[in-house]
C-alpha cells in the first residue's frame, strides 16, 4: 500500500528529469585535462543529454545531425566561457549558427550544406579569429555577408570548394583585421575585392577560372603572395600587372602560377621577365608551355625568346633541320649541275645527228690531212677510173667540176671507196 501512494506521489509530481551525462564518462574522447573534447560521428540530432566539461578549450562535434536551430543546443555551446575553438564539420546546419556572446576565437563550418555566407546579428562583437566556410555551396557572396564581423579581429577566412561564382567587390571590406584569404577551387573569374583590402598578405585563388592575371594586382598594397595556379591562364605579356611589379621594381612580392596552360609563343615577354624576375615567381621552374605542339612540355625558364621561332614555319632549330637545310642546298646545287651537262650532251647529241663537226668549237679540229707529194699519191681514182668515191668521214665530201672525171680530195685523211666496192 505505500508502495502505491509513493508511486502516486511520484506520478503527481511529474514527469522527472533527464539528467544530462557527462559526455567524457561514456561517448566522447576528452584529452589534456578536458580541454580538448571529441565528440564526431554519434550521431546526435541536439545537445539535450550533453554535459561538456567546464574546461574544454576545443571542442569538435563533426559529422553529426546537429542543426543548432534551438536555443538549448546553442546555450550548450554559450554557456562554455573556456571555449575557444569550435568544429562542427560535416553537419547539416544549413545556416551559420545564432551563436550569442560566445569567446570563440575559431569557427570551422565546413561541409554543413550552408548556402549563404551570412553572419547573423548575434555575431556583433565577436572574438572570432580564423574562419572556415569550405566545401559548401555558397554560390555567391553579398556585400552585406560579413557586416556582423564589421571591425572584429578576423584575420584567416578559408572558403574554398564551395561553389563561388561571384563575390561583390565590397564583400570584405567589414573584416578590417583580414590577412589571409583563401577561396581555392572555386568558379571566380574576376576579383575586384582585392583592391578593398588594408592588412591582406596573402590571396590564394588556386583552381579558379581565371584566364588572365586580373588587373587589382597592379597595385598590390600589403599582399605578398598572390596564389593563381590551376587556372586557364594562357598569356602573359607586358599589359599584365607583372610590367608594373618589373616598373616599380617589387622584390618583396611572389606569385604563384603553376598548373596553368601557357601559349609561350604569345608570352615572350613573360619569358624575358623570368629571366630577370624570377624572383617574383615563386615556383618558376614548375611552368610549361602548352602551345603551340613545338615547345609543350617545355619548362619556360630554360627558353630563350631571341631563338625561339614562332612564325609556324620552323619550330625548332634542331640538327635534323640543320641537315634538311644543307641537303637541300646541296640537292639543288647537284640538280643545277645535272641539268646543265644534260643540256650540253644534247646539243652535241643534236649537232653529230645534223651532220657536221665543228672544226673550232668545243669538239676541236679534226686531223689535218697529209700532204701528197704527186698525184700518183693520190688516193682516188685517176683518169678512166670510176670517180663516184664516198668518204668515210661524217664531213661533207665535194666533187671538183673543172673536170668531168676528176674527184676532188677530202678535207681529212679518211678511206676512199669507189661506188659499188665493199669496205
Amino acid at each position: 500500500m505505500k508502495l502505491v501512494v509513493y508511486i502516486i506521489t511520484i506520478i503527481s509530481l511529474g514527469p522527472v528529469p533527464i539528467m544530462s551525462t557527462d559526455v567524457c564518462i561514456q561517448e566522447c574522447t576528452c584529452l589534456k585535462k578536458f580541454t580538448t573534447v571529441n565528440c564526431d560521428s554519434k550521431g546526435w540530432k541536439n545537445l539535450i543529454d550533453a554535459e561538456f566539461p567546464a574546461s574544454v578549450v576545443i571542442l569538435t562535434l563533426n559529422s553529426n545531425n546537429l542543426k543548432f536551430d534551438t536555443i538549448d543546443d546553442r546555450s550548450k555551446i554559450e554557456h562554455l566561457t573556456k571555449l575557444l575553438d569550435l568544429s562542427l564539420n560535416g553537419n547539416p546546419l544549413d545556416i551559420i549558427p545564432a551563436f550569442n556572446n560566445s569567446k570563440i576565437t575559431s569557427l570551422s563550418l565546413q561541409d554543413t550544406s550552408l548556402t549563404s555566407a551570412e553572419f547573423p546579428s548575434s555575431y556583433t562583437g565577436s572574438l572570432l579569429h580564423t574562419i572556415s566556410l569550405s566545401h559548401n555551396k555558397i554560390n555567391v557572396i553579398t556585400e552585406n555577408d560579413f557586416l556582423p564581423l564589421k571591425n572584429s579581429q578576423v584575420a584567416k577566412l578559408r572558403i574554398d570548394h564551395a561553389h563561388l561564382l561571384k563575390i561583390h567587390q565590397n564583400a570584405f571590406i567589414p573584416l578590417v583585421e583580414l590577412q589571409s584569404l583563401s577561396l581555392q577551387q572555386n568558379e571566380l573569374k574576376s576579383c575586384e575585392f582585392l583592391s578593398t583590402f588594408s592588412l591582406l598578405s596573402s590571396v590564394n585563388l588556386d583552381g579558379n577560372q581565371f584566364t588572365s592575371l586580373p588587373q587589382q594586382l597592379t597595385t598590390p598594397g600589403h599582399i605578398k603572395e598572390f596564389f593563381f595556379r590551376q587556372n586557364l591562364i594562357s598569356v602573359i605579356d607586358d599589359s599584365s600587372p607583372l610590367y608594373s611589379w618589373l616598373k616599380m621594381n617589387y622584390t618583396n612580392i611572389k606569385i604563384y602560377l603553376a598548373n596553368n596552360s601557357f601559349d609561350c609563343c604569345r608570352s615572350l615577354w613573360f619569358i624575358r621577365f623570368l629571366t630577370s624576375s624570377s624572383h617574383s615567381v615563386g615556383d618558376a621552374p614548375l611552368l610549361r608551355c602548352a602551345t603551340p605542339a613545338a615547345y609543350a612540355g617545355r619548362n619556360l625558364t630554360t627558353l630563350n625568346p631571341d631563338d625561339m621561332n614562332c612564325s609556324g614555319i620552323s619550330p625548332k632549330k634542331t640538327w635534323w633541320t640543320t641537315v634538311r637545310i644543307i641537303g637541300i642546298t646541296i640537292g639543288g646545287i647537284a640538280t643545277v649541275l645535272v641539268s646543265a651537262i644534260v643540256v650540253i650532251v644534247t646539243i652535241r647529241l643534236v649537232k653529230l645527228r645534223s651532220g657536221y663537226t665543228e672544226i673550232d668549237g668545243d669538239g676541236g679540229s679534226l686531223p689535218s690531212a697529209p700532204l701528197l707529194a704527186s698525184s700518183h699519191d693520190f688516193p682516188f681514182p685517176q683518169h678512166g677510173e670510176e670517180d663516184d668515191s664516198i668518204s668515210t668521214y661524217s664531213t661533207a665530201h665535194s666533187r671538183n667540176t673543172y673536170g668531168s672525171h676528176m674527184t676532188t680530195a677530202s678535207t681529212a685523211a679518211g678511206i676512199s671507196v669507189n661506188d659499188g666496192d665493199q669496205i
